[in-house]
């Protein structure tokens, strides 16, 4: 754009969703100050936004990794103003909503006896229920059933089958049960496990790649340093614009209808020298 040739400084006025096209400027004088080795114009961000929320547009202006050189270079002033809010949100409704993807010890599988398990597993189950079955049987023969009858068969069929039943009934009960509680004890230790790790990682882990980290931090830090919010107000557009220092300066505005025709106005009352106004579409 051959505005930053022709001014000293950029002042560009949004309204709401109408920052999009700044953004891009912005990003694209701090890419040809970092390829051209100079330094870039003086630029100046008058944003209207109607909830807080709005204000995360704002960390799509710089790059997400640069260097020190390249950051050095821009400046950049940012007004932000919300309308409709009186102080910054509080309430935790109006915040991101956290999504917890790791286990945890409510966590149910879908088959308790099952669990994650394979077929293996359900084989084992049933294995052990017989085995149980058997060890059952015996013993209810040996010391109920042959007291009475003494090999004579005179204890009845349909006695032997209840028992039988009832065996097997409890055989299965005892078996699940473990099962159960086998894969819930293990939940509950792998839960703990991860929770301990979270809590020890920032602690714990070695900063390997400390000036990495500072790189990364650095839009953001800069970007926070250069931006002032103003809450439950609108922003008085004369003044900003008169108190522009410069013997150039070029005048952006991107939002709605009334919103331009207010700049074009202010510009071209010619109460201000120096206040150029820059008629651009951006509606592509």
């Amino acid at each position: 754009m051959d505005l930053a040739l022709r001014h000293d400084t950029l002042v560009m006025v949004s309204g709401g969703s109408g920052i999009t096209p700044f953004i891009s400027i912005i990003r694209e004088q701090i890419f040809r100050s970092k390829m051209s080795k100079t330094k870039a114009p003086n630029m100046i961000l008058i944003a209207a936004f109607k909830n807080s929320l709005d204000l995360t547009m704002l960390d799509l202006i710089l790059p997400i990794t640069g260097s020190p050189s390249e950051l050095s270079n821009l400046q950049l002033q940012i007004e932000a103003y919300v309308t409709r809010e009186k102080a910054p949100a509080t309430d935790n409704t109006k915040r991101g909503r956290s999504i917890w993807f790791k286990p945890h010890q409510t966590d149910v599988p879908m088959a308790a006896i099952l669990g994650p398990n394979s077929w293996l597993w359900l084989a084992a189950i049933i294995s052990s229920s017989f085995i149980i079955f058997l060890i059952l049987i015996g013993i209810i023969t040996r010391y109920y059933i042959y007291p009475i009858d003494h090999n004579k068969n005179e204890f009845s069929m349909a006695k032997k089958a209840v028992l039988y039943i009832l065996a097997i009934c409890f055989s299965i009960a005892v078996t699940a049960s473990a099962a159960v509680f086998w894969n819930k004890r293990r939940f509950a230790m792998e839960a703990n496990q991860i929770q301990h790790i979270e809590g020890q990682t920032p602690e714990g882990t070695p900063d390997l790649m400390p000036s990495d980290r500072e790189l990364e931090s650095l839009p953001s830090q800069s970007l926070a340093e250069a931006t002032n919010i103003h809450y439950g107000e609108r922003p008085d557009l004369k003044r900003l614009l008169f108190e522009c220092k410069g013997s150039s300066i070029g005048v952006l505005v991107s939002g709605p209808k009334k919103l331009r025709h207010d700049v074009a106005a202010i510009c071209s009352s010619g109460l201000a020298d120096n206040l150029h106004f820059e008629s651009i579409s951006f509606s592509w």
